[in-house]
């Protein structure tokens, strides 16, 4: 009796019955509206599951990261002496004569005036902390970067929120805003967009992939194309960004900044130079320094420059360049002039990234 029930003859004498009344309940009158609703609201799920972001809510902590979150240090094997409290202290790094010991000391009462000094010794007291101008200023803020420089060098890895905007080919284009994982040895990048194209996500792994770049553009359209490979210098990555893929990080901008006070040190001339404490982004204190460019044969490309150095780190992590309009300098520091913007915030250094951090299926790229 079982093995006649079982027998395919008797499952579709069974079955066809009940399909029938199904399609009948489901399709006729009042329940066909209620099916079609039904099979919207599954289409809706089903395109929003397809089209929204790949990470789980909470996967990355940079992603819950607050713009306010104190930098995190941790145990950095070989610590350098970069813990600076005034330009004061920078300026014991580099050579500078007859600098005043005390700037904030006012000369003694009925003092004879002291001989002037050269502008580019000029130490001037303010209410927010020391300023300094000129060469001083230049060798000041260039030895803030070398430390800087240093730390990055043995920093195994950093995370923070990564945001630029930039001028490419005449046009200022929109901010981009990203979380960023960055590891040095061996170089690895994972950038993962927050502004701009929402969900775009990017890999670099120096070695890997033949040494190319593995970008998913955001949205539907990324989730067709997959995961798409190019030289960190495509065509497609320079239409968006002023440098190459593997240029990204502190470290790359650290020396590109170090490389630009050489040579205006070298030089000596064709540059108005400034180093200010007192200064704060994202919460930490900081130094700004600002360089001026007297005209475009000095540097073609910036007419200003303005540099924040946290205090601590001594790595820039903001910074805004202008250029010239028409060959002149531009009236007012604004987005008609800007050529580059950077900044990161809610840096964590040394967070053990792992190889794991740097593969796509941690991501779910296709």
């Amino acid at each position: 009796m079982v093995c006649a029930f079982l027998h395919p003859s008797s499952l579709l004498c069974w079955y066809r019955p009940m399909l029938r009344s199904i399609r009948l309940y489901l399709l006729t009158g009042e329940n066909r509206l209620n099916t079609c609703a039904s099979l919207m609201l599954l289409l809706v799920f089903a395109v929003f599951h397809w089209n929204s972001d790949p990470e789980a809510c909470g996967g990355d902590p940079i992603a819950s990261a607050r713009r306010s979150t104190p930098l995190l240090l941790v145990s950095i094997a070989k610590p350098v002496p970069v813990k600076v409290q005034s330009i004061q202290q920078a300026l014991e790094q580099v050579e500078v004569p007859e600098l005043v010991a005390d700037s904030a000391s006012p000369p003694a009462p009925h003092a004879a005036p002291a001989e002037p000094k050269a502008h580019s010794e000029e130490v001037i007291p303010s209410p927010a902390g020391t300023v300094l101008n000129g060469r001083v200023a230049l060798q000041a803020s260039h030895a803030q970067l070398v430390q800087g420089k240093l730390l990055l060098e043995r920093t195994s890895d950093y995370s923070a929120q990564f945001k630029r905007q930039e001028r490419i080919a005449g046009s200022l284009l929109d901010p981009q805003a990203m979380n960023l994982k960055v590891r040095h040895e061996p170089f690895s990048l994972y950038m993962k967009w927050t502004e701009g194209d929402k969900g775009r996500q990017l890999i670099y792994v120096q070695g890997q992939n033949e040494n190319k770049v593995l970008v998913q553009i955001g949205g539907m359209a990324g989730r067709l194309t997959g995961a798409l490979a190019m030289s960190p210098d495509d065509h497609r990555i320079l239409a968006e960004s002023r440098y190459p893929a593997t240029s990204a990080g502190l470290l790359e901008l650290t020396k590109i900044i170090l490389t630009h006070h050489e040579t205006n040190l070298e030089r000596g001339t064709g540059v108005v130079s400034e180093i200010r404490d007192g200064e704060s982004f994202d919460n930490r204190p900081c130094f700004l320094t600002t360089l001026v460019y007297e005209n475009p044969t000095v540097n073609a490309d910036y007419y200003k420059s303005l540099i924040l150095i946290d205090k601590e780190l001594c790595v820039p992590v903001n910074v805004k360049n202008f250029t010239w309009i028409n060959g002149q300098a531009p009236a007012t520091d604004d987005e008609e002039s800007l050529i580059e913007s950077y900044s990161y915030t809610g840096l964590r250094i040394n967070t053990q990234l792992s190889d794991n951090d740097f593969e796509k299926s941690k991501y779910k790229m296709r």
